[in-house]
């Protein structure tokens, strides 16, 4: 699902097919995404070094310049463009060498437009996990952060408390909570932190890597070890070593891998795929978890004994709703944070602005307040923001629902009543418990109201 409050992505389409390239611009501007065409290599080369593009949607058999010469062009000249690949072979040789070469993703001619809309939607969030990481080195040394980390409530102090110790430690470490807590800006937290610092960190992300492709991103692979294979490649445990891993989603990671991940872990060896010689590794594994793995374990769809090593050290990161004023630290850091990036002063947050931010259960956590602000700023322009520039699910009134019993609502002094304001935020409030009983967990909490798990996800996603 497309974030409402995320830019929509700018994306370059590259092919020498017309009606294809035509179409798909047409398709993409009809849905929100700012799009032009290049029908050559040569041509996206120029239009990427004179605009400003976020993705490169380019065919890979074109004459001339072919896609994987134009993906390497593009890495090398413009590493914040990321380049999905589109051949119409769908073999697992080009999918290999594009991969390798650094795109972001792949699709196979003919593909229906919703299936490019979907990896639009999720390499949006992969971009806005890097943004999470360009905000960490912003605030390392500055007087609002530590480690990176912004937040003063009791709950956020025990997790900067936590990375204090088990930055000094080899164990791996589990970190777990809700969707858009800021899990991976911990993890740069524990590497920037320790001794390990001026070390590679790798992040991969385990939901991302087609499953054919999974255990040679993690251990790499020998020259020839399967169709497409022309070269070696070395893994994310060797691009590691003596830094940082981080799994983040580990949970995604098939079973089967799961048992070459847990000799990994306990040995510190590893083979390459289509190898036979035993290497060593010297990494810090960093692993997040979205879902409860406790009861992933229950359910079979994780192996105990990785789960057990895994959570050798654990930091569970509380969801926004719990963490107090910190939702106005998060809010005053991004407005700086935009402040220095446009070279104007910082825009005033009016009192009633505020409020509105406070008052809200941000189920969404981090990530949801971080494009509520963002949305804000663009609607206020150069001046301050007040609650009129708030996207509308926050600029409703006080509470119909008491926050310590969703069964009472608050109806004294009232001389009206918007009725269907009333029933959302009474459903908001419910949400809110159940997600809080659930642990954040969305399968436990559609559990509990008795709700399938798309329509929580739907229900959870209507304001972020």
């Amino acid at each position: 699902m497309t974030d409402l409050h995320l830019q929509p992505l700018r994306v370059l389409v590259v092919d020498d097919g017309r009606l294809v390239r035509e179409a798909t611009v047409r398709q993409l501007r009809e849905a929100g995404f700012p799009a032009e065409a290049a029908d050559n290599g040569y041509q996206a080369l120029e239009q990427a070094a004179t605009g400003h593009w976020d993705v490169v949607l380019s065919d890979l058999r074109m004459p001339g310049m072919d896609g994987l010469t134009l993906l390497r062009q593009l890495r090398a000249e413009h590493p914040q463009i990321d380049v999905i690949v589109m051949t119409a072979y769908g073999s697992v040789k080009t999918a290999v060498e594009a991969m390798q070469a650094g795109a972001a993703d792949y699709l196979t001619k003919p593909f229906h437009f919703q299936e490019l809309e979907h990896r639009l939607g999720t390499l949006s969030e992969l971009r806005g996990y890097r943004r999470q990481v360009e905000d960490l080195r912003a605030l390392l040394g500055s007087g609002e952060a530590s480690h990176g980390i912004v937040g003063r409530s009791p709950a956020m102090l025990e997790v900067v408390k936590l990375v204090q110790i088990f930055a000094e430690h080899t164990l791996p470490v589990l970190i777990t909570g809700e969707t858009g807590t800021g899990k991976e800006v911990v993890a740069r937290a524990l590497h920037e932190a320790g001794p390990r610092r001026k070390a590679p960190f790798v992040a991969i992300p385990c939901g991302a890597i087609p499953t054919e492709l999974a255990e040679s991103e993690l251990f790499g692979h020998e020259k020839g070890a399967f169709t497409g294979a022309t070269s070696s490649r070395a893994g994310a445990f060797e691009r590691a070593n003596r830094g940082t891993l981080l799994l983040d989603d580990v949970d995604d990671l098939p079973l089967a891998l799961q048992v070459k991940l847990l000799r990994a872990l306990q040995e510190g060896t590893f083979t390459r795929v289509g190898g036979n010689r035993e290497a060593q590794t010297d990494v810090r594994v960093v692993a997040t978890t979205k879902v409860d793995l406790a009861d992933a374990v229950a359910r079979g769809r994780f192996r105990d004994d990785v789960f057990y090593r895994l959570r050798a050290l654990e930091i569970r990161l509380p969801p926004l709703r719990d963490r107090g004023d910190d939702v106005l630290l998060l809010c005053q850091h991004y407005l700086r944070r935009r402040a220095v990036e446009s070279g104007k002063a910082s825009p005033e947050l009016h009192p009633e602005a505020a409020a509105a931010l406070c008052r809200y259960a941000w189920l969404g956590n981090v990530r949801e307040l971080r494009h509520a602000v963002e949305s804000a700023m663009t609607f206020a322009g150069a001046g301050p923001i007040g609650a009129e520039h708030l996207p509308a699910f926050l600029r409703a009134g006080p509470p119909a629902v008491a926050s310590d019993d969703v069964f009472t609502l608050h109806l004294d002094g009232r001389s009206s009543l918007n009725m269907p304001e009333v029933v959302r935020r009474f459903e908001d409030t419910i949400l809110q418990w159940a997600m809080r009983k659930a642990g954040g967990q969305q399968s436990k909490a559609s559990e509990l109201l008795g709700l399938a798990r798309t329509t929580l996800q739907s229900k959870l996603g209507r304001g972020s």
